[in-house]
């Protein structure tokens, strides 16, 4: 995927976590992680969702 938009799609995945761990709280949540924590969620979301679209070129190509 184009840098750019790997990027974009990492910070707004943050943002998402942040919205919604925010909203939850300590009264739901065992812990409130801190940014670094959820930075590297987005980033593992976006490598998750990275992975999911070179599988499904590979399954293109191969059918």
């Amino acid at each position: 995927m184009d840098p750019k938009t790997v990027k974009r799609l990492e910070k707004k995945i943050e943002e998402a976590i942040v919205e919604v761990i925010f909203k939850m709280g300590l009264k739901s949540l065992p812990l409130l992680p801190d940014k670094q924590t959820m930075h590297l969620m987005s980033k593992a979301a976006v490598t998750v969702y990275e992975t999911a679209v070179e599988n499904g070129r590979h399954e293109d190509q191969s059918s």
